[in-house]
């Protein structure tokens, strides 16, 4: 995101909060606090710069999926009820015309094909690119190739301009989205099995029985 784009949304999220938020009262809509940002960010080992949040219609995020992509960018997939899937990442090291054939498109999904030669289109928002049965739009925000994509049959080449090109940095809302509660929760429990032995590294118990043979 440029710093006028910067500065143009955060006046837009100022403007949409009311004189409430203008007067200084935390809005679920202002950008998450740069402290709560970076704590994040170190959970999952990415910098909050690389951070990004769009805006996609019948899309929420799925936390179970945020994390580094590549050496030092981002990722998160969003996901609707039918199934589909849009992959969102953040590549640091920006984009140019030489590079927008030569990257490969990041796959929304296990079956996704994006194996073949990379389609680029160029335009005023930024790169469109289509390779297999995926597409994706890149624009570049402050420097980071922040690129959307998904199967052709998903998501549309607009929604898809519109979404990626209206990216930035999360709100606290979309922060806690992002890291939802649960997330704390889930994160180093193990599954506790009831066939181990009590002591040593024996093998799984598995006692005579009905329906067993002794």
């Amino acid at each position: 995101m440029t710093s006028r784009r910067r500065i143009a949304y955060m006046l837009v999220l100022l403007v949409a909060a009311g004189p409430a938020a203008a007067c200084g009262e935390e809005s679920a809509a202002s950008p998450a606090p740069d402290d709560v940002l970076a704590e994040r960010a170190a959970e999952i080992g990415v910098a909050p710069e690389v951070i990004y949040a769009v805006s996609l219609d019948g899309f929420t995020p799925a936390w179970q999926s945020i994390g580094p992509y590549g050496e030092s960018g981002y990722n998160a997939a969003y996901v609707s009820p039918d199934s589909g899937l849009a992959m969102l990442t953040v590549d640091p090291r920006g984009m140019t015309d030489t590079d927008c054939p030569l990257r490969p498109l990041a796959t929304a999904g296990a079956s996704a094909d994006a194996s073949g030669d990379v389609e680029c289109t160029a335009d005023d928002i930024g790169w469109y690119r289509v390779s297999g049965d995926q597409h994706e739009y890149v624009v570049v925000h402050d420097g980071a190739a922040v690129a959307l994509s998904a199967g052709v049959d998903v998501v549309d080449r607009d929604a898809l301009a519109d979404a990626v090109a209206d990216a930035h940095p999360p709100t606290t809302d979309e922060l806690e989205e992002l890291f939802p509660p649960e997330r704390d929760s889930d994160r180093g429990e193990s599954v506790e099995r009831g066939d181990l032995p009590a002591d040593g590294d024996g093998a799984p118990l598995n006692p005579d029985g009905e329906g067993r043979e002794g």
